[in-house]
């Protein structure tokens, strides 16, 4: 009976073995295996876009979901270059108030119409009309007609950006058929046509987004190249990141979106997919400049001598494996917009520097009013720390957490509240949404943001970059604490997983 039991557990070690070298193998050599044609590449998202009108909304999921059915005539390369997608070639006048696109002859609409100039003057003069980024930048911009396959974009003042912004991919300056814009209203376009590698097959509201290949695409001549393999790109709405953890990890999906730090060891531990993390964009603290305590910059300089932003990273993120302590609004691998300027003033953690500061503000113990939301783990958990550490520092801090709804309402009002943290996407320019707090410090900010657009180049417009840079840590407007890592999981049977200010599913590929 013992020897039995014995040749039992022997044999049962050996079958372990096997096993476990057997899984291994398959592990390390999944991502040597070719990809096929063909197949359905399922993907789970944290949750349902909107909208499939790419032009009027900065929604993450919205991008996501529409950047394989869309394309623009710019478009960013992994270093944040922008360079001619639907366009073909691009010339600028000497005053850089016209930019003059060629556009590229052939390319077809998911309807079979080829696109024009017609085409494209409805859909960049909707853009600016209606997206955040074309009535921040181009406000009296136009784009006329020059031909039928050229098209101009005059200005009323230089905007060094103009064409990374057009390449931007939230809110994109999506290419349309003249007649869905013509047939749309504010509220958005009522035909998801675009020129990009999937169109829209299913949209099935509360489930999924099914995506088809599109047979007439082409990228042939583009710097930056797409290639659809699968036949399908499936897009389930997810919202339980347990059951997007499970799915991957069992094979049901190739691909899950917003892993939290939490579980991304429970996706290494698998033997069916792996994590990918890209740069995030930044956390910021941001400061009521127009009312109150904070409206006096020393008030502002005591919080930011007093965080420890390792301390704050490491309880919003877990692990330094999955933040990046950064001085700089852009991350490094961005590196047009990267600057070093200021760093001096980050991270500091200096209670005693922090207390002089404090008591310079002529601060008396008043009550500061510190917003936050729960549904954002990462910016309650960073709320909690900041106010811990205030505390240190003498400070009299009431955390108020609300939904995110009613946090997003308080936060246009100066009235309701002293200061907040929040995460902004990443981006490749310094020209974002966060100038948005009130007061003197951040309409300043615009000064600097105007004479980078004025300069000649991204090139020389550098002391600026570097200026606004150390403009924000000598005013501070808002306290960077530092950058996000994002987190997504990927099937070992996929191939051609890439981020770009956000996934990409156009290139991916089935191994089986």
């Amino acid at each position: 009976m013992k020897r039995t039991y014995l040749l039992f557990i022997s044999l049962l070690i050996i079958v372990l073995m096997v096993a476990g070298c057997s899984g291994n193998a398959s592990k390390n050599t999944s991502s040597e295996k070719e990809g096929k044609e063909g197949g359905t590449l399922n993907v789970a998202s944290q949750s349902e876009p909107a909208t499939l009108d790419a032009q009027i909304t900065g929604d993450s999921d919205v991008k996501d979901a529409t950047r394989s059915i869309y394309e623009g005539l710019m478009i960013l390369d992994d270093k944040g270059n922008p360079k001619p997608d639907l366009a073909s070639k691009v010339d600028i006048s000497d005053d850089k108030k016209t930019y003059t696109f060629q556009l590229r002859k052939g390319v077809k609409f998911h309807n079979g119409k080829e696109m024009t100039a017609d085409d494209v003057v409805a859909s960049i003069n909707r853009w600016i009309k209606l997206s955040s980024l074309g009535k921040t930048n181009f406000s009296g911009a136009e784009m006329t007609k020059a031909g039928d396959y050229t098209v101009e974009l005059h200005l009323p003042s230089p905007n060094v950006n103009t064409l990374s912004l057009l390449a931007d991919p939230i809110p994109a300056a999506a290419i349309l058929p003249k007649e869905v814009v013509d047939n749309a209203s504010d509220e958005g376009i009522k035909d998801y046509i675009g020129t990009g590698p999937y169109k829209v097959k299913e949209w099935k509201k509360n489930q999924y987004l099914l995506l088809e290949k599109f047979k007439d695409y082409s990228s042939k001549g583009r710097e930056v190249k797409k290639t659809p393999h699968v036949d399908e790109i499936k897009i389930s709405f997810v919202s339980d990141e347990s059951t997007r953890i499970s799915g991957i990890t069992t094979g049901q999906f190739d691909v899950a979106l917003s892993v939290s730090s939490d579980n991304a060891k429970q996706v290494e531990g698998s033997q069916n997919a792996k994590v990918e993390t890209s740069p995030g964009g930044f956390m910021g603290l941001f400061y009521n400049a127009d009312k109150g305590v904070f409206k006096d910059i020393n008030a502002r300089k005591a919080v930011n001598a007093a965080l420890n932003s390792k301390d704050i990273l490491d309880s919003s993120y877990g692990s330094s494996d999955y933040y990046k302590l950064s001085s700089s609004i852009v991350n490094k691998e961005y590196p047009n917009y990267y600057s070093t300027a200021g760093k001096e003033e980050y991270n500091q953690h200096d209670k005693k520097k922090a207390k002089e500061y404090l008591k310079k503000s002529g601060y008396n113990g008043e009550e500061i009013r510190l917003m936050a939301s729960r549904d954002y783990q990462d910016q309650y958990n960073t709320a909690v720390v900041v106010q811990q550490e205030l505390k240190d520092i003498g400070m009299n801090v009431k955390l108020e957490v609300y939904d995110w709804a009613t946090f997003s309402d308080k936060m246009s009002d100066t009235n309701q509240w002293d200061i907040y943290p929040v995460d902004w996407n990443a981006r490749s320019t310094i020209f974002q949404g966060f100038w948005t707090t009130k007061g003197t410090s951040v309409e300043k900010s615009m000064d600097y943001l105007n004479k980078i657009k004025a300069a000649p180049s991204v090139k020389e417009a550098r002391g600026d970059i570097d200026a606004i840079q150390q403009y924000v840590w000598d005013e501070l407007p808002f306290t960077l604490i530092g950058h996000k890592v994002n987190i997504n999981a990927v099937s070992n049977n996929s191939k051609g997983y890439e981020y770009n200010l956000g996934p990409i599913f156009y290139n991916m590929s089935l191994t089986k």
